[in-house]
């Protein structure tokens, strides 16, 4: 696949959704979209799917009345958009807790929106920026920068993916 494929197919799956959350938007308090933050093109290498499969259970048994709305897996990898009943700060605050929750939590993404359909933000809440992969530095200041290489990115992930299926998931 060719650069420009590539970019067009990335761009279409965060559109696709985009359209999943606005299709339903106004039906809850707050919605979740549970992702993986895997660096590179390949975004389902060994262990994603155990990964994404302990974040969902870990999600389903901390938040009560969770709905799952959609489960399914794309050019950006596996995801699920889901359904709460609590308040959208409630709901992004346990989420935080659960991307911190342990060194493989860092490849989880847990964007949290409101009713409307507005993204909850960690600086909303007075919360600090996620840490990045490698240096613990704002991610989005090592991206910004170009701090790190991909290998180096990548390299990472694996390890934590890696560690995480050694220990059981």
């Amino acid at each position: 696949m060719s650069s420009a494929e590539s970019r067009s197919s990335i761009l279409a799956a965060r559109e696709a959704r985009q359209e999943l959350l606005d299709r339903h938007s106004g039906t809850f308090p707050a919605f979740i979209f549970l992702s993986l933050n895997i660096p590179g093109e390949c975004k389902t290498p060994p262990g994603t799917e155990e990964l994404f499969s302990w974040a969902l259970e870990r999600l389903e048994t901390s938040l009560p009345h969770l709905h799952l709305v959609e489960r399914g897996s794309d050019r950006l990898g596996p995801f699920a958009l889901l359904a709460a009943g609590q308040e959208a700060a409630q709901v992004k605050r346990l989420c935080v807790s659960q991307e911190e929750s342990s060194p493989v939590a860092r490849l989880i993404d847990l964007d949290v929106y409101d009713r409307s359909g507005v993204q909850i933000g960690r600086g909303s809440l007075g919360l600090p920026p996620r840490p990045c992969l490698v240096c613990h530095h704002p991610a989005v200041d090592c991206m910004r920068l170009g701090r790190h290489n991909y290998p180096e990115l990548a390299a990472c992930a694996e390890r934590l993916l890696a560690e995480f299926s050694k220990a059981g998931g």
